[in-house]
């Protein structure tokens, strides 16, 4: 299991699937599978072919007006800039340990001052260009380290603030110049009363976070399950929970084991691929496939499932092309999903 999995689960922690399923199927009313509000996300506008211009196999790719911006987790370098053309401008965090290099990044975020973002959980950091500043002199990243006393592996930031999660006695941690403290119980799953709470924060490893553009909020949704949080930043030095949406939990064996303290079920169905935010909505792209069924290509989704920042389920998008990851246009209002199967695309379809 390349991909999504290998990245959080093998290299993270090294697990492996077990064929134990412990928790019942996923309720077909709720957001994730009920097709109530399901439309149709068919107002294809734009096909950029990656493959014919140079670009291949990307993790992500964010389009801002004639600037395609690439995340290449299994790249020589994780972040590159390039002209729409296929032209590049600049390859930057080289894979390995150092000062100027990359090595475990889940996803990036563009925001609307133009700052790149991303956090680098193999050398314990956040990551940020600032695009205002792309081709002038001295371009490049700057880095913000995160505390070594406790693991890291998710995190976004927002000014000054930083929300994680990792292997920690609490499900968030908030790290406000400086300080960090830690906030909010791990999600309940009945079946594992007795789980410990290292081993919660194992189950829930795998997450990605955004925050809301105005700072106020953030969501986090688990890759692992149907479990997506959403919560508050007001005031900053404190993280209060607005809703947690537990649509599902994963399927998965919790042992008293070091070496291998969760299993997942290869029946498991893999949850949110990708998160992008606006200052309305959030855009989760769902996979729902398990690794038993469709092996290689469990990391793909086939619709993108809209949220309020109250945690109301909006719609649900049905997407003709299954995508890996996602981007949000607010100037176009438009989503831009990308395919690496079988070439690499990216496609854009406008929102109503």
């Amino acid at each position: 299991m390349k991909k999504i999995l290998s990245i959080l689960l093998v290299i993270a922690f090294g697990y492996s699937c077990s064929d134990e399923v412990r928790n019942t199927k996923p309720k077909e009313q709720n957001p994730l599978f009920s097709m109530s509000r399901a439309v149709s996300l068919n107002k294809l506008d734009t096909r950029i072919n990656l493959k014919e211009i140079g670009i291949y196999n990307p993790t992500k790719v964010i389009k801002k007006d004639s600037l395609l911006i690439v995340l290449d987790r299994d790249g020589l370098n994780k972040i590159s800039f390039y002209k729409k053309d296929g032209t590049q401008i600049g390859k930057y965090l080289p894979t390995g340990l150092g000062e100027n290099n990359g090595l475990y990044i889940l996803t990036m975020h563009l925001d609307e001052k133009d700052i790149l973002s991303a956090y680098d959980f193999g050398n314990n950091r956040m990551v940020e260009f600032d695009l205002k500043q792309l081709g002038q002199a001295g371009f490049g990243p700057t880095f913000t380290p995160v505390p070594t006393d406790k693991r890291h592996l998710c995190a976004a930031k927002s000014g000054n603030t930083i929300v994680s999660t990792g292997m920690f006695d609490k499900r968030y941690g908030l790290l406000e110049n400086g300080k960090e403290e830690f906030f909010l119980d791990y999600p309940k799953i009945p079946s594992f009363r007795d789980n410990k709470t290292t081993e919660q924060s194992i189950l829930f490893a795998s997450n990605i976070i955004k925050i809301k553009p105005d700072g106020t909020k953030f969501v986090c949704a688990n890759m692992q399950s149907g479990v997506i949080d959403v919560c508050s930043l007001i005031p900053c030095n404190t993280i209060t929970r607005i809703t947690e949406q537990n649509l599902y939990s994963p399927k998965a064996t919790v042992k008293s084991t070091r070496r291998k303290p969760v299993a997942y079920s290869t029946d498991n169905l893999l949850g949110f691929l990708d998160v992008e935010v606006s200052d309305e909505y959030i855009y989760a792209l769902y996979s729902g496939r398990s690794y038993s069924k469709y092996k290689d290509q469990i990391g793909y989704g086939e619709r993108i499932v809209v949220f309020d920042w109250e945690g109301n389920h909006v719609h649900t998008y049905l997407l003709g092309n299954p995508f890996t990851s996602i981007s949000f246009c607010k100037e176009e209002n438009a989503i831009y999903g990308l395919t690496n199967h079988p070439n690499s695309v990216l496609i854009k379809y406008a929102l109503d």
